[in-house]
């Protein structure tokens, strides 16, 4: 796909694409842009064309969700440094967890079992399933197709992700066998209790305890699924079973973190350094790590960041979102453990 309207015709001499047809539930503005896509999930996304063609003239381009998905302008102001304190508290609350302590109640042997099989602890989990849906009381109620669509006409920026998010999208609703426009989500086009896109889906998706070829995972009603899902993600960006995630620096004693503070370093060179986790690892000094210094309630706080911080990266790229998973299944480990 170009990444500005192309000034020749969608479907040019020699195409096999179906895509001389409107789209009337879409900007006139966007009709040109709409061929091209159409031919390019026919020809590019191997798609059948009658089924493209149905599923974008029954989709709609919806304002709200780029108005949600469009970054504010630059501001004159200097930003004021939102703290992680105050965004970790955003999830940490008492009532986040008494329905992760229900959650758990609930779903003990399944979070055990799913632990052992794929090596993830069930309160990192719990930790994606209380950000995320706040285990599953808001999934969102926006179409993911006319999402995906409407973000690819509307943000040049990021038009090659969701248009292929478009095409992931209309693969997955082939998958599960069911019309592309009833799959619902987020209006960034994530879905189901663990907001998975549906590239993710696609990827990542397992049914629990199913023999490979049995049915599509659902992760809208199954936790196990989810749950299973969730730890299968986790384990393709690089989990480690039985590795730390974070650790606060004991103590500061003036050493220079700042040649620390951006990239990833072998453990070995913080620990010359004498930066040196509260709680020992175990680790080899080889081991990749990198230094973060975070805003508590006490300050400024420094943090080792082990390889399991970097694949809950793998979920949401925002250090204070992989941060605040750990805080939350700390907290939660914390409550259940007495």
């Amino acid at each position: 796909m170009p990444e500005q309207p192309s000034a020749t015709p969608a479907q040019k001499a020699g195409s096999t694409c179906v895509s001389n047809v409107a789209f009337q539930n879409f900007p006139l503005r966007y009709q040109q842009r709409m061929q091209e896509i159409a031919c390019h999930l026919q020809e590019r996304d191997g798609l059948p064309a009658g089924y493209v063609i149905s599923a974008l003239q029954n989709a709609r381009f919806n304002a709200r969700a780029v108005e949600i998905m469009t970054p504010s302008p630059p501001s004159a102001a200097p930003a004021i440094p939102y703290p992680w304190w105050r965004y970790r508290d955003r999830f940490v609350q008492q009532d986040r967890l008494d329905r992760g302590v229900q959650f758990w109640r609930g779903h003990a042997a399944l979070l055990q079992a799913v632990s052992q099989k794929y090596g993830v602890p069930g309160p990192i989990l719990m930790g994606i399933l209380n950000i995320e849906t706040g285990f599953g009381t808001f999934l969102g109620n926006f179409s993911v197709l006319n999402s995906n669509l409407s973000l690819a006409l509307a943000l040049p920026g990021r038009r090659r992700f969701f248009l292929h998010q478009t095409a992931e999208t209309l693969k997955l609703a082939q998958r599960l066998g069911v019309p592309p426009g009833t799959l619902q989500g987020s209006p960034a086009g994530a879905m189901g209790m663990s907001q998975f896109l549906a590239s993710s889906y696609l990827r990542y998706g397992v049914t629990w305890n199913d023999p490979p070829g049995g049915p599509m995972p659902n992760l809208w009603r199954s936790p196990a699924d989810v749950l299973a899902s969730t730890a299968n993600f986790f384990r393709g960006h690089g989990w480690q079973p039985g590795q730390p995630v974070l650790s606060q620096v004991s103590g500061n004693r003036g050493t220079n973190v700042a040649p620390f503070l951006q990239g990833r370093h072998p453990l070995a060179q913080l620990r010359a350094a004498d930066i040196r986790p509260e709680l020992p690892s175990g680790l080899p000094g080889s081991t990749p790590v990198g230094l973060l210094r975070l805003q508590t309630e006490h300050g400024p706080t420094l943090f080792i960041a082990y390889p399991n911080f970097y694949a809950i990266m793998g979920y949401n790229p925002n250090t204070y979102y992989s941060a605040t998973v750990w805080a939350y299944a700390e907290a939660i480990r914390r409550i259940i453990n007495g």
